[in-house]
């Protein structure tokens, strides 16, 4: 008769448990609710947007950064641009400086095309302070220099 008594009291009283649980339940649910109105729906889930990257990557190649040369470093159809004044060279690169902006470091290989005036000549004929126009694609993380066009320096008349 002891375990009928303990048995009856251990199910009343989880039931009464469980009967105060669900008011809580419902006002978590409510504050949801809440919550969920003051979000702004975009209509696109983060989780379906992940593999739609993943694929694109491949896709665009050279904006992502290519691993090495032989992967197309030195195609000009997805290179980007970047325009400035050449402020120097060191260590195998180039630095333009560029107005209201950070200078922009590239590298110069041997396949770089480079133009000064729109005669091809070397890197070391074009001098600091021209107006440099330059593709370049991304190898990794280096900016590596695909074409430079560059302009004299007009000179100053008095």
């Amino acid at each position: 008769m002891k375990k009928l008594l303990t048995a009856l009291v251990l199910t009343l009283s989880t039931a009464a448990l469980a009967q105060t649980d669900a008011p809580q339940n419902t006002q978590a649910q409510q504050e949801q609710k809440k919550n969920d109105t003051a979000r702004i729906k975009t209509g696109v889930d983060a989780t379906e947007v992940a593999p739609a990257v993943k694929g694109a990557v491949k896709d665009v190649g050279a904006a992502v950064g290519l691993d090495t040369e032989k992967d197309g470093t030195f195609k000009t159809d997805k290179a980007f641009t970047v325009n400035g004044t050449l402020k120097g060279e060191a260590m195998g690169g180039i630095t333009l400086a560029r107005q209201g902006l950070p200078n922009a470091d590239l590298d110069v290989r041997k396949q770089t095309k480079v133009m000064l005036d729109g005669k091809k000549v070397e890197l070391k004929a074009i001098p600091e302070g021209a107006q440099v126009r330059a593709k370049f694609q991304l190898e990794g993380e280096q900016p590596v220099a695909v074409e430079i066009n560059a302009k004299s320096p007009k000179k100053m008349t008095k």
